[in-house]
């Protein structure tokens, strides 16, 4: 009898610091609204804007151009011979075709800038968060801008925002991630002119 009540005191014990330790400190951020505030976005926003602009230019050049000759064949068809017409409607599938292809490529180019210019970004904003929680003896942060939370108690978490921010050097501070323990989803247009 003795044995079973020291082994079930074990057993106890073991259950209570198992569930003890799972409850770990944690933090909490808003990661994608917080690189947003970050004054090297809004650098990186003008360079895709810009290489943007610069597709949106070719493209609409190669839409009046074959605009131009679908207009042409159009009016001329009726006096070419079948040879002919036949050779033009294939020349114009093919610079259709074309089209499709770069507007294809430029979108793929665009995600590739778009992931070049924010990487160096993510990865910094990674490193101070990660710093904070060490600093901070967080065992996890949470990523409050993903809306995946739908509650998280104020009173057990850390809001590591406003020390990433400083760390950062970011000046322009939105108000709360977390309000009445209900995430706060940060809009482009918060503080950011976006």
């Amino acid at each position: 009898m003795k044995t079973s009540r020291i082994l079930f005191l074990i057993v106890l014990l073991s259950v209570t610091t198992l569930l003890s330790a799972q409850e770990g400190k944690f933090g909490y951020i808003d990661f994608n609204g917080t690189l947003r505030l970050m004054p090297e976005y809004m650098e990186a926003q003008i360079i895709l804007l810009k290489t943007q602009s610069d597709y949106r230019e070719e493209i609409e050049r190669s839409k009046q151009e074959f605009e131009r000759q679908y207009i042409d064949f159009m009016l001329e068809q009726d006096y070419l011979s079948p040879s002919i017409v036949a050779k033009r409607q294939k020349e114009l599938q093919l610079l259709m075709d074309n089209n499709a292809e770069f507007r294809d490529k430029v979108q793929s180019e665009l995600e590739t800038k778009r992931n070049e210019l924010l990487l160096p970004l993510k990865n910094k904003l990674m490193k101070a968060v990660s710093e904070i929680s060490k600093e901070q003896d967080l065992d996890y942060v949470i990523d409050t801008g993903k809306g995946a939370y739908l509650f998280i108690n104020p009173d057990k978490g850390v809001d590591i925002s406003e020390v990433v921010y400083k760390k950062l050097g970011i000046d322009n501070i939105p108000d709360k991630v977390v309000e009445q323990g209900q995430p706060v989803i940060m809009q482009n247009s918060d503080k950011n002119g976006k």
